[in-house]
């Protein structure tokens, strides 16, 4: 419909860099690290972040006065999932 705001809709290139970046943390980071490491303006990555964590990929955790990110079991198997798919198609384009 013209003029109808259009609902967001999460990239798939992002989501799979947030996971990546995760996994390769393999521990709970600071949110400012993950932000700066999947390269986002603040406003859009929380964005992000909201949707990564109402799916279960991602999980908020306050320790000493800071929020850190950790990666579910659910989003390490979607980790898995699309980044493979990807690799799988694109091969060395993505990363």
């Amino acid at each position: 419909m013209p003029g109808a705001p259009r609902e967001w809709r999460p990239d798939l290139y992002v989501i799979a860099r947030f996971l990546e970046r995760l996994w390769r943390e393999g521990k709970a980071i600071i949110k400012t690290r993950l932000q700066t490491g999947v390269r986002l303006n603040y406003d859009v990555f929380l964005k992000y972040l909201d949707w990564t964590v109402k799916k279960g990929l991602v999980r908020v955790e306050e320790r000493e006065g800071h929020e850190y990110l950790v990666l579910t079991k659910e989003g390490f198997e979607a980790y898995k999932r699309l980044v493979g798919w990807i690799r799988d198609v694109f091969g060395d384009e993505f990363g």
